[in-house]
């Protein structure tokens, strides 16, 4: 009986770490950054301006894979 509560208590603690880990690591890849787009569709009412900040978002995407690309060239 003893043994059993030791082994949970071993799973547990793996488990909690792994998911602290994964949590982590979604923190610092981004995965919960969306402050950003909940701000600019309050500042953004008209269609219009919502087109505009889609097409600013593609155009600043697209430089960044043109970044991408030169320094993948450069190595």
């Amino acid at each position: 009986m003893n043994s059993i509560l030791w082994i949970e208590l071993v799973v547990g603690i793996i488990v909690s770490f792994t998911l602290l880990g994964i949590f982590i690591w979604g923190v610092k890849q981004g995965q919960f950054d969306d402050g950003k787009k909940m701000m600019n569709g309050l500042l953004n009412d008209s269609t219009e301006d919502l087109q505009d900040a889609v097409k600013k978002d593609e155009k600043v995407k697209d430089l960044r894979e043109k970044k991408r690309e030169k320094l993948q060239k450069k190595d």
